[in-house]
């Protein structure tokens, strides 16, 4: 299919040009002249594309070849033929905020983005380990428990929704904090503004945590690790033609199908 949509855009007198998505990291060049970026495959795919495009400000255009499709925009059968309505300008620009985390361990500093979420989690171990929190520097509280999930709104329907956190419309700017499994019933997920700065410390004793970004980028953590998390200054532009609505349709029939 990848083929057949590059005799698309060059028949309209557009360049193009194809790219595995395990050699995507390698791509930065041909990025840095593109406008629009195609994306055959499932979440798991755009979310490695929106962190390479977004600091680029190039949108997306997925097409669905995995199995929820939460962020795709086309199904195979029908790329093909609505492509060049897209390629006309009949679309409208769908922005959605991301995350950059900052990680503190071991006297290193390396920063993270993400458009699902950021985790802190225990490592290997079947033990619980303790998260000290802090919201816009005030001390907010210590949860006991496998880990924790900061979430944006597009990543509510993925980890943060498995672990019992509640369901973001896309467009919302803020993000949702959600407990992995924790020790005290009384620790429940907690929605944030927009501009909240998260600073999370991880205490695992010698099992030793990890932090994921998008579950795809990790790296494990000593004990004592210091993570801040705040609103990205980029987002991720996806091309839409189907309403806001759809993604009531799509979460509607992901939630019917789990229940089976």
């Amino acid at each position: 299919m990848a083929r057949e949509l590059v005799k698309i855009l060059t028949a309209q007198h557009h360049s193009a040009w194809l790219s595995p998505a395990p050699q995507v990291s390698n791509i930065q060049e041909q990025l840095e002249e593109s406008d629009l970026v195609l994306v055959l495959g499932g979440d798991g795919t755009i979310l490695h594309a929106a962190r390479l495009c977004a600091p680029l400000g190039i949108p997306l255009l997925g097409i669905n070849f995995g199995r929820v499709g939460f962020l795709t925009e086309l199904e195979p059968g029908e790329a093909v033929a609505k492509l060049p309505l897209y390629l006309d300008g009949d679309y409208w620009l769908d922005e959605r905020a991301m995350l950059t985390a900052t990680l503190e361990h071991n006297e290193h500093t390396e920063e993270f983005l993400a458009l699902n979420d950021i985790v802190l989690v225990r490592g290997p171990l079947p033990r619980i380990v303790q998260i000290k929190i802090w919201v816009d520097g005030y001390y907010y509280n210590t949860t006991v428990a496998d880990g924790m999930i900061l979430s944006t709104a597009t990543g509510s329907t993925a980890y943060n929704l498995a672990a019992g956190g509640p369901i973001l419309h896309p467009q919302v700017k803020g993000s949702v904090l959600t407990p992995i499994a924790p020790h005290l019933v009384a620790d429940r997920s907690l929605i944030l503004d927009p501009g909240a700065t998260v600073r999370m410390q991880i205490f695992t004793g010698p099992q030793g945590g990890v932090l994921s970004a998008d579950g795809q980028i990790n790296r494990e953590l000593a004990d004592g690790a210091v993570v801040t998390v705040t609103n990205s200054r980029y987002v991720t532009r996806f091309l839409r033609r189907r309403p806001p609505t759809h993604f009531y349709q799509i979460l509607n029939a992901k939630l019917k199908e789990d229940d089976r």
